[in-house]
């Protein structure tokens, strides 16, 4: 099952309503903050709860050798 398709007779976004968080990854059409820079014209979008998005950042992988 692809991720953007989900289980079948299911609305998933497939258009600019569906987003990705620049720092973590999540895809989704909700919970989104999208910063603005005119003088650059840079646009990132972030999701909007920071600590949850934080948990999702990947883990540096641990040499517990």
């Amino acid at each position: 099952m692809n991720a953007l398709e989900g289980p079948p007779l299911t609305f998933t976004g497939n258009g600019p309503e569906l987003q990705r968080c620049a720092q973590c990854g999540r895809l989704g059409v909700r919970g989104f903050t999208t910063f603005t820079n005119a003088e650059h014209r840079i646009s990132i979008t972030v999701c909007a709860n920071k600590a949850a998005c934080r948990k999702r950042w990947p883990k540096p992988a641990r040499d517990d050798a």
